[in-house]
C-alpha cells in the first residue's frame, strides 16, 4: 500500500515510496494537475486531491550564535542529524500508461530496416543457422520415428483429416517444441537488437528455461484464438492481437503463462488496430519481397522480424525509447 505510481508528460511512472512522492511534489517534479494512484484507489486522482501527498509543514529555523563560529557552537539535541543521502537520478525504463503513445505502423517498420543494415550479418547468419538447425531436427527425428511425410498425407486424405496419428503426432510434437526453443531465442535476439543492447547466435540456444511456460502459453493462446474463430472471425482475431505480445513477455519480463497473457492483454490497450495494420505492412513487405525474384525476401525477412519487436517496445515505454 506504499508503492504510488504517477503520471507526467503521457508517461506512467512508479513504483515510488509515499514519501519520496511527497518530495517530488513539495518540490514541484510532480504538479497539483498530475495525476496519482496506488492500489486501493478507485481512479487516478490528481496530485492536489490526494492528502497523504500534502507536504510537511516547513521546519523552524535553527538560531545560530552570531558571535560564535559555526563549528564552535553549541551542539543542539533536538536537530535532525546530518546525512550522506542524496536524490537518486529518476529512474529510465519505466513503462508508459498502456495506450498513452499510439504505435505507428509505418515507423517500426523504418526502424526495422534502419536496424537491418546495421546489424545484416547478424540477422543472415541467425536465419541460417536457425534454417538448417530447425530443419536439420525435423528431418532426423522423423526419419527416427519412421515418420514419412507423404504416406502421412495419404492418410490424412484416405480418412479426410490432416491431424497427424501415431508416430506422426510424436514427430509433430517434437517439432513444434524444437520450434518453440529457437523461437525463444529469437525473441531475444530481436528484443536486444531492438534495445541496442549486444546480441549474437549463441543467443538462440540461451533461453531453454521459458521452454514450458513458452509451451503453456502457447497452449491457451491457440486455444483462445480457435475457439474465437469459430465465433464468426472477428473475435478470434480481435483475441489474436489483444494476446499476441506474450511471447515477447515471456522473453523479455520472464512472466509465467498466465502473466505474460495477462501483461500482452494490457500491454495492447489502445493498440490493437495499430498491431493489425503493422501485421499487414509485415505481410505486403514479404510479398514486394517475392516479386522481386525472391531477391527481395533476404532485405524483407529480417525487417518484418524485428518489426514487431520494435512495436512491443514501443507500446512498453513510448515512440522515443522505440526509434532509438
Amino acid at each position: 500500500m506504499n508503492s504510488w505510481y504517477y503520471a507526467k508528460d503521457g508517461q506512467q511512472n512508479g513504483p515510488v515510496p509515499l514519501e519520496d512522492l511527497v518530495r517530488l511534489v513539495g518540490t514541484g517534479t510532480v504538479a497539483p494537475t498530475d495525476l496519482v494512484w496506488r492500489e486501493g484507489m478507485k481512479d487516478w486522482l490528481p496530485a492536489a486531491q490526494v492528502n497523504e501527498l500534502a507536504p510537511p509543514p516547513p521546519a523552524s529555523p535553527e538560531v545560530a550564535h552570531p558571535a560564535i563560529p559555526a563549528e564552535s557552537q553549541p551542539l543542539n539535541p533536538y536537530q535532525a542529524p546530518a546525512s550522506s543521502w542524496v536524490e537518486a537520478a529518476p529512474a529510465v525504463g519505466e513503462e508508459i500508461v498502456p495506450g498513452s503513445d499510439p504505435v505507428d505502423s509505418m515507423a517500426c517498420i523504418k526502424r526495422a530496416w534502419e536496424l537491418t543494415k546495421r546489424h545484416f550479418g547478424l540477422l543472415i547468419a541467425t536465419g541460417v543457422i536457425y534454417a538448417v538447425l530447425s530443419g536439420g531436427v525435423d528431418y532426423a527425428t522423423s526419419a527416427a520415428l519412421g515418420v514419412n511425410s507423404e504416406a502421412e498425407n495419404e492418410i490424412g486424405f484416405a480418412t479426410g483429416s490432416s491431424t497427424p496419428t501415431g508416430p506422426g503426432l510424436v514427430q509433430w510434437v517434437l517439432s513444434s517444441l524444437v520450434d518453440l526453443f529457437f523461437g525463444l531465442g529469437l525473441a531475444r535476439i530481436g528484443i536486444n537488437l531492438v534495445s541496442g543492447k549486444d546480441a549474437d547466435v549463441s543467443m538462440l540456444f540461451g533461453e531453454g528455461r521459458k521452454l514450458l511456460p513458452m509451451a503453456a502459453a502457447s497452449i491457451m493462446y491457440y486455444a483462445m484464438v480457435l475457439v474465437g474463430l469459430i465465433l464468426l472471425i472477428v473475435p478470434g482475431i480481435y483475441l489474436a492481437l489483444r494476446f499476441s505480445q506474450y511471447g515477447v513477455a515471456i522473453v523479455d519480463k520472464d512472466l509465467g503463462p498466465i502473466e505474460s497473457l495477462q501483461y500482452s492483454a494490457r500491454l495492447t490497450e489502445g493498440n490493437k488496430m495499430n498491431l493489425f495494420g503493422l501485421y499487414l505492412l509485415c505481410f505486403l513487405v514479404v510479398l514486394a519481397g517475392l516479386l522481386a525474384l525472391l531477391v527481395g525476401l533476404i532485405a524483407a525477412l529480417p525487417v518484418v522480424y524485428l518489426a514487431p519487436y520494435v512495436a512491443y517496445r514501443w507500446m512498453q515505454h513510448g515512440r522515443n525509447v522505440a526509434l532509438g
